[in-house]
């Protein structure tokens, strides 16, 4: 019967530990009407309480740059920290007359700004939103090295 309820207990430790899932580096969604993918992208998925973590954010118009020439934003919202700036202005060129030119992708960059205490969970996240598309980039708070 011991045996039993150690091997149980060692599947529910094993099973609690692979559901705690690393953050992903790289995030993307996209509109609806598929015309715009959505990214951020950060080098590492952590942080130290304080500390500041650049996030790459790209929009890229999945059919090629557009006929006309398109403005939009992208709005950022961070949770356990703040995130600068909190709007991105969006602006892809039509190509010319002779259908040269053209933008089908800006990138830009974001610096999340984690708080001086880690969230409840050490987890922060930057949500990133474009028409219907929302990306949201998990971040682990790591706590200083003593």
């Amino acid at each position: 019967m011991k045996t039993y309820a150690l091997l149980l207990l060692t599947a529910l430790v094993c099973g609690a530990a692979l559901s705690c899932s690393e953050p992903e580096n790289i995030v993307s969604s996209s509109t609806e009407n598929g015309q715009f993918r959505l990214t951020l992208e950060a080098d590492k998925n952590w942080v130290r309480p304080r500390g500041d973590l650049p996030i790459r954010v790209r929009l890229e118009r999945l059919g090629g740059p557009p006929r006309e020439s398109f403005f939009g934003e992208i709005e950022l919202i961070a949770n356990g920290g703040s995130v600068s700036p909190s709007s991105l202005d969006v602006e892809l060129s039509a190509p010319d007359s002779t259908g040269a030119g053209g933008e089908s992708a800006i990138e830009s960059w974001a610096v999340f700004s984690a708080s001086s205490s880690g969230s409840v969970a050490d987890r922060a996240d930057i949500s990133a939103f474009f028409g219907d598309a929302l990306a949201t980039l998990k971040i682990r708070v790591v706590p200083a090295a003593e």
